[in-house]
């Protein structure tokens, strides 16, 4: 078990948590941390949050506008109808 000290700092009273303990937990510098109380004990766990730009499978596919796919298609899709207009081979 590693012993760490509080500190004050500033108004604030600070915990350094040693860097091998952050580096098992996966921490680092800016995570955000839950910090809760229970009794002569303090529990401090990685926030539950949804990083910024990712989204489930199921949330990509829901954004999905069909109609728009379709008309993409049909628009691309036009010039492979036509007879070719000089020496190429399609």
């Amino acid at each position: 078990m590693t012993q760490t000290k509080l500190r004050k700092q500033g108004g604030a009273v600070v915990l350094t948590i040693p860097g091998d303990i952050a580096a098992r937990a996966g921490w680092s510098v800016g995570t955000l941390l839950d910090v809760a109380a229970d009794g002569d004990a303090v529990s401090i766990r990685p926030a539950g949050r949804v990083a910024r730009g990712r989204k489930t499978v199921a949330q990509l596919l829901a954004g999905i506008d069909q109609g728009e796919i379709c008309e993409f298609n049909e628009a691309i899709a036009d010039g492979l109808h036509d007879p070719a207009q000089g020496k190429e081979a399609i």
